[in-house]
């Protein structure tokens, strides 16, 4: 046994569409060979005879990061030498685990390798044998399946693999190898006419460049072309190639700091008021870990959301502290998948608990605001936490609330909510928290 599936190891590899809860079936057709699990088989891994290939069709299903469920049917023949010939037809489940699932590997890992496990049956037929290891008719199995996989587009994939298959009589036991090509039968569209598709576009109702992931660029700052035979262009005696902003004057790696914080106005969140460093610019008044902008009690100390428990109590129902600490609880769980602009967990009651308050307050204005965790480069994590914020202000744009009432703010990875040492900390940093309020009365 444990030679077979080292033999297994060494030869399976699998190319698989990108399979998501968005796009979650496949569809496969492909060709099988059978192979006798006989122990002095020196002809394991030798495909030459293609009369002895067979058929095998299935359909696959994306469960979550980690797992995926699969049927397949499989007819073939199976020859040992010139001792053993039988036709052989399978039908089996399988419950599929996947490496790349987020935490050992990445998602959209090329390589990846995958073991499965199911339950089945098998059907020998037209039997030509010299001993009696083998007994025919219909027997219970387990398949167990090892392989590689990797990613080759969205919607169609190659696919071969190594499955022992045991019955669970233990009557025989054989090998198969597969070749399968998987389709996806999902269409995308591109319902604002960006050139887009729908499937990649974080804005879909709203036009915007493909390097912007379909969402309209706001925000930005125009970046003139440097020009190439000026070694200074902003004259603040550092060189282009070692200026960190080389259109704009300054001293801070050759980047202005109005408020003298030590932190880059490109990359201050509070950038005209001094702040600590490590809350992204921003002043802490009270020292409680919440940047006074979205602290409903920025003067006192509290562990409640930037408040105490008597803080809270002191409140009038309808005064802004006490709305603002509403949104702030209801938008804790608006969370995103890793790199990506995908929510993830309970966070359709989080955006439902947003809205409701948003209905109930028809004057309320609300800033929404993007985060990310500190995986990859400040300028990438802002364009991602901008896309996060998009997308939440779309999906309340399209339940009614007016655009003129939701204003999306990149943070980037400047204000983490947990630490970014750890990975659940790099999780709650992955957000949009709906934090600023403007009560228009």
């Amino acid at each position: 046994m444990k030679k077979i599936i080292l033999l297994a190891l060494f030869f399976v590899t699998t190319l698989v569409a990108g399979q998501t809860k968005e796009d979650p079936l496949r569809i496969s057709f492909g060709v099988v060979h059978n192979k006798v699990k006989v122990w002095y088989y020196d002809g394991l891994l030798n495909f030459s005879e293609l009369e002895d290939l067979g058929a095998r069709i299935g359909a696959e299903y994306y469960i979550n990061p980690s797992m995926n469920t699969s049927l397949n049917f499989s007819r073939a023949k199976m020859r040992h030498e010139m001792v053993y010939s039988a036709v052989t037809t399978d039908l089996g489940a399988n419950l599929i685990y996947k490496f790349n699932n987020g935490y050992i590997m990445k998602e959209d890992a090329r390589v990846a390798p995958f073991l499965s496990i199911g339950f089945g049956i098998t059907n020998t037929q037209r039997q030509e044998f010299f001993f009696d290891e083998f007994d025919g008719g219909v027997h219970g199995m387990m398949p167990y399946a090892i392989g590689l996989d990797f990613k080759v587009t969205d919607q169609m994939a190659v696919t071969t693999s190594a499955t022992y298959i045991n019955t669970l009589d233990d009557t025989f036991q054989y090998l198969q190898f597969g070749v399968v090509a998987k389709f996806s039968l999902k269409t995308y569209k591109d319902k604002d006419g960006d050139g887009v598709l729908d499937r990649d576009d974080v804005c879909p109702n709203m036009k915007g460049p493909a390097s912007n992931s379909g969402c309209p660029v706001e925000d930005d700052r125009e970046v003139p072309v440097l020009n190439p035979n000026s070694m200074d262009d902003d004259n603040d005696g550092v060189p282009n190639s070692m200026d960190a902003c080389p259109q704009v004057a300054g001293s801070l790696n050759g980047c202005p700091d109005t408020d003298g914080d030590s932190v880059p106005d490109i990359y201050d969140v509070c950038p005209a008021i001094a702040g600590r460093p490590e809350l992204g610019g921003c002043p802490d008044s009270d020292n409680d870990g919440i940047i006074d902008s979205l602290d409903p009690c920025p003067t006192t100390y509290g562990t409640i959301r930037g408040c105490t428990q008597e803080a809270i109590n002191a409140m009038a129902p309808d005064s802004k502290e006490t709305i603002r600490i509403k949104l702030i609880a209801a938008s804790e769980n608006i969370l995103f998948n890793l790199n990506s602009t995908k929510l993830t967990g309970d966070y359709q009651k989080s955006l439902n608990d947003v809205l409701q308050i948003l209905k109930d307050n028809p004057t309320l204005s609300v800033h929404i605001n993007g985060h990310a965790d500190s995986q990859g480069s400040l300028e990438h994590n802002k364009t991602l936490s901008r896309q996060r914020a998009y997308v939440v202000k779309q999906w309340f744009i399209d339940k009614g609330i007016p655009a003129s009432r939701l204003e999306s703010k990149s943070f980037g990875e400047l204000v983490p909510r947990g630490t970014n040492d750890t990975a659940i900390g790099r999780a709650l940093n992955r957000r949009v928290h709906i934090d600023f309020i403007v009560l228009n009365k």
